[in-house]
């Protein structure tokens, strides 16, 4: 009888002595996890990771796969709103046509459209359950200098394939042409102009060293782009204008392009020439007019540019009061369309 007692106390002991171990490393282990101290990063992120050095944002989250997910994103979404609060203070200055000094100042916030996670040398710190606010808290940094130099090799990418069309300018002499160039190296500039924003978040001083000359080139466009619009010497001539109404709207038409405008056909680059057509019908004593207009743009060597257009029909019994009606309505043409399409045609900006 004592002998089956023994072994049934052998067993209970044994199973106390384990539950007992368990409840102790439960312990043990809740207690070390209380006990992990708070990261300073929590309440002083700035002096853990400090402006001069790093990018860094805070997430939280009830989950320490979200925390750490809205670190990423709150990292991310500052580092592109101060990009672009940097694209849209870009200004340029450069004279015009009259030696008056002009300041235009122009919003490349195409270079930022959305989040970018694709953040250089990121980095997070293990995320940490804040037991007093019942969420957890996820550091996500970047060390700029680190950023800076895996960044760099893009940046430079982008600064070859501007200069591969800048670069065509040299090979002609004609202004327009050369305009044309000028303004076809927009989209490079404003990819590399991104490249170089971003460049300058991780570190400014790096960026400048490397770059600072190519920004400068991109600043110097519009004034390039002016000097060669003051080049442009635009000569007006109009057939069959009546009162001088089409002939005063080409005039100002070119000159708000930012061309200069002359009479003059010898000390001018280009001829203006604008065919004010009436095609008259004869019916009885009406005047009747198909009126239509041609306008071209000729260098010496060829025709740039042309323009055809033409008004519904237009009756009168009195040729002074028809062939009026007549140049008005091709001027309002004009005003309409001219600009839009020149610059269209001969791919300058508007």
């Amino acid at each position: 009888m004592h002998a089956d007692i023994k072994p049934a106390k052998k067993v209970l002991f044994s199973l106390c002595f384990v539950i007992f171990l368990s409840i102790i490393y439960i312990s043990c282990a809740s207690t070390q996890k209380n006990q992990i101290p708070e990261p300073e990063w929590i309440a002083n992120k700035k002096s853990v990771f400090p402006d001069s050095t790093y990018l860094a944002q805070l997430g939280t989250g009830i989950t320490a796969a979200e925390a750490k997910n809205n670190a990423i994103a709150q990292l991310a979404s500052y580092f592109n709103t101060n990009v672009k609060s940097l694209v849209e203070g870009e200004t340029y200055t450069y004279n015009s046509s009259n030696d008056v000094t002009k300041v235009e100042r122009t919003i490349k916030s195409s270079t930022v459209t959305s989040t970018d996670l694709e953040l250089f040398a990121l980095e997070t710190e293990e995320p940490y359950f804040l037991k007093r606010e019942n969420k957890w808290y996820c550091c996500a940094h970047i060390n700029r200098k680190d950023a800076w130099n895996q960044y760099e090799p893009i940046v430079r990418d982008n600064k070859n394939s501007f200069y591969s069309i800048f670069g065509l300018v040299a090979k002609t002499t004609d202004p327009l042409e050369r305009i044309k160039i000028y303004n076809q190296t927009e989209m490079a500039s404003e990819i590399f102009l991104g490249s170089l924003y971003k460049a300058t978040m991780f570190s400014k001083p790096l960026t400048d060293k490397a770059f600072g000359e190519d920004r400068e080139v991109i600043a110097s466009i519009p004034g390039l782009i002016q000097n060669e619009k003051n080049n442009c010497v635009m000569c007006i001539k109009t057939n069959g204008d009546f009162g001088g109404t089409v002939s005063s709207t080409v005039n100002s038409i070119f000159a708000q392009l930012g061309f200069t405008t002359s009479d003059n056909a010898q000390k001018s680059t280009y001829i203006v020439e604008t065919d004010v057509l009436y095609n008259e019908v004869k019916e009885d004593d009406l005047f009747v007019y198909n009126p239509s207009v041609k306008l071209s743009v000729k260098s010496q060597n060829k025709t740039l540019y042309v323009y055809e257009n033409k008004l519904d029909r237009i009756l009168s019994y009195n040729e002074t009061k028809a062939k009026k009606n007549v140049c008005e309505g091709i001027a309002d043409l004009l005003k309409k369309e001219l600009a839009d399409d020149f610059n269209s045609i001969i791919g300058l900006n508007k």
